[in-house]
C-alpha cells in the first residue's frame, strides 16, 4: 500500500510550512500597525518581535501582568513607616491630652511661701481703751499720722473716758482721707461720730458746727473720732 505512506509525508511537510507562514504574517502585522515615532527604536522592536515565539506570544497576551505598584502593601509596614518618620522642622508639638497642670505650676503651688501671719494691732496707746488703741494704731500705720492726741491728759467727755482720739494733720487731703476711711469702717471700728473742719458726721452726712474761735477748736488741724464704749473691736495691722 504505497499510496498510504506518501500522503502522511505530504501532511508532515505542509504543517511546518503553515506554522512558518503564520509567524511571518504576525511579524509583518506588528511591524505595519506599530509605527514607531521619531524617538522610538524600530530596530530593537523588530528584533524583540522576531525573538518571541508564537506560543510564548499567545501565552503572554492571555496572562495579566502583575506590577510591583499593584501588589498589596502590608498595613503593618505603613504603620511602622508613619511611626518612624520624623516630623518636618518647624512643626508644632501636639497639644497635651491631659488636664493635669504642668509640673512647674504644681511645684510652685506646693512650695509657695506661706501667707504672712495675721498680727493684731497693738492695744497700747496712752490714755485710750484697748479697743480704741487698736483703731488708733491701725490709722497711724495706714496714713503715717505719727501724732495722735486727745487721749492723754484729758478728763472731759469721750477723751477723759478713753473713747476719743485726735489725729493731728495740717494737710487737708490727708485729713479728708482719714475721715473718709473711718466713716467707711464705722461699724467695724465702733465709731459714734467724726468731727473735721468744723463739720460733724455720725454716719448720716456732714453738718456744719458753730464757730468755736480758733482752728484747733474748730478741728481744722486734726480729725476727732469718738468710739462706742460697748463696741467689740478686733483689727489687724
Amino acid at each position: 500500500m504505497p499510496g498510504q505512506h506518501r500522503k502522511p509525508a505530504r501532511a508532515r511537510k505542509i504543517a511546518p510550512l503553515a506554522g512558518s507562514a503564520i509567524a511571518a504574517t504576525a511579524v509583518i502585522a506588528l511591524s505595519v500597525t506599530a509605527r514607531p515615532g521619531p524617538d522610538a527604536q524600530p530596530a530593537a522592536a523588530a528584533v524583540e518581535a522576531v525573538a518571541v515565539p508564537t506560543a510564548d506570544l499567545d501565552k503572554k497576551t492571555t496572562e495579566t501582568p502583575t506590577h510591583a505598584a499593584d501588589a498589596p502593601i502590608p498595613v503593618a509596614g505603613i504603620g511602622r513607616a508613619l511611626e518612624t518618620t520624623p516630623a518636618p522642622p518647624g512643626t508644632p508639638a501636639p497639644a497635651a491630652t491631659t488636664d493635669r497642670p504642668p509640673e512647674p505650676a504644681r511645684y510652685a503651688k506646693r512650695h509657695a511661701p506661706p501667707p504672712p501671719p495675721v498680727i493684731a494691732c497693738s492695744t497700747e496707746l496712752a490714755g485710750a481703751r484697748p479697743q480704741v488703741a487698736q483703731v488708733g494704731n491701725l490709722i497711724d500705720k495706714t496714713f503715717g499720722v505719727g501724732d495722735i492726741g486727745g487721749a492723754n491728759g484729758r478728763y472731759d467727755g469721750d477723751h477723759g473716758a478713753g473713747l476719743a482720739l485726735d489725729f493731728m494733720t495740717y494737710d487737708p487731703a490727708r485729713g479728708d482721707a482719714i475721715a473718709d476711711f473711718v466713716l467707711a469702717n464705722k461699724e467695724r471700728f465702733g465709731v459714734t461720730y467724726v468731727i473735721w473742719q468744723q463739720r460733724y458726721n455720725d454716719g448720716s452726712g456732714w453738718s456744719y458746727m458753730e464757730d468755736r474761735g480758733d482752728p484747733t477748736a474748730n478741728h481744722y488741724d486734726h480729725v476727732h473720732v469718738s468710739f462706742d464704749s460697748t463696741a467689740d473691736i478686733h483689727v489687724t495691722c
